[in-house]
């Protein structure tokens, strides 16, 4: 048997120590991750899923399954309204009872029965809607919005042009459309060429003869109620010959 020289005997021991210190190496490595991860996963807080929605929604569609996601939330910043996925069979088939923005968590007071929507019911008991075609001035170039209040301003042709005007009107929708969101969503790039007002019967025959004629859209602070202006009286100026002023002028 051949004897290892010193030499080859130094080289086997430096192979054996690097071999020790690379396992010796991993096992440490590995050891501090698994540590690490444990500490991670006990840190970690539990999260719950909650239904959202996959899209804007507006009030009165139906809820159906390609409405609804299922998103998780940690578990402190849920609140007690948010629906579960348990949730999602039961309630199918109804309707959201206000506008939901995509990604909301759905809640119980968002979700209400299906109802066949009339526009009628919008309208508070006693009101009618009047709808008025509208050109670019009046609409303000697009910036009058569903919910808007404006004054309308015009002159009744029927009395001698006598000046009318009514204050604090809601705009409560432009075309076939009763939700500003309804506008921005639909692709063309028209403005609306219709406006419907909330009229109390009193402001709907006022409104009939303006509506027959160009009339003025005055836009409103949102948060400020307007009070008619005074109307100025029309000045008549009376001519009386020499002999007609001697026998019938009152001085």
């Amino acid at each position: 048997m051949m004897a290892l020289t010193p030499r080859a005997k130094l080289l086997a021991l430096l192979i054996l120590s690097l071999a020790l210190s690379l396992a010796s190496y991993q096992l440490v490595t590995g050891y501090v991750e698994e540590q690490a991860s444990i500490e991670v996963e006990e840190q970690r807080e539990e999260e719950i899923g909650i239904l959202v929605t996959q899209r804007d929604i507006l009030a009165g569609e139906i809820i159906n399954v390609d409405t609804l996601v299922i998103r998780s939330f940690p578990k402190s910043l849920v609140q007690d309204g948010w629906l579960r996925p348990e949730d999602a069979p039961s309630i199918l088939g109804l309707a959201s009872s206000r506008f939901i923005d995509r990604g909301e968590p759905l809640t119980t007071d968002a979700i209400r029965p299906y109802q066949t929507p009339y526009f009628s019911s919008q309208l508070r008991p006693g009101f009618y809607a009047v709808t008025s075609l509208v050109s670019v001035h009046q609409l303000h170039n697009g910036l009058i919005k569903i919910g808007d209040r404006v004054t309308l301003r015009g002159n009744d042709f029927q009395q001698n042009n006598k000046p009318l005007e009514m204050v604090n009107i809601p705009v409560i929708a432009m075309d076939n459309f009763d939700h500003h969101s309804q506008l921005e969503l639909n692709p063309s790039q028209f403005l609306p060429s219709t406006m419907t007002f909330e009229l109390t019967p009193e402001q709907a025959v006022v409104f009939e003869p303006m509506r027959m004629q160009d009339y003025s859209v005055w836009l409103q602070h949102a948060d400020t109620s307007y009070t008619a202006a005074e109307q100025p009286q029309p000045i008549k100026i009376h001519r009386f010959f020499a002999q007609e002023a001697n026998t019938d002028a009152v001085y």
